[in-house]
């Protein structure tokens, strides 16, 4: 999980984390990606919500977006 000695969530970081949404019997296998914009916190459900665009993929592809809680690791951007 990330925290104050890995930095800031903000765009351009590049990011370890765990797809979905933690699915009984779900294969958890890292991905990585490039934060695409601001989190966002949903107050109704408790969740921050961050937008990644996913290693490899086209700029003009739409940000998956993963569970800050997902997050297993932040580093300075490319």
């Amino acid at each position: 999980m990330h925290d104050e000695f890995s930095g800031p969530l903000t765009a351009g970081r590049q990011v370890t984390y765990r797809p979905g949404g933690g699915r009984a019997g779900a294969r958890l296998r890292c991905r990585q990606g490039v934060v695409a914009g601001g989190a966002v916190f949903d107050a109704y459900t408790d969740i921050t919500w961050v937008p990644v665009r996913v290693e490899g993929r086209a700029l003009d592809t739409e940000p998956e977006w993963v569970r800050a809680e997902n997050i297993i690791e932040v580093r300075a951007g490319a």
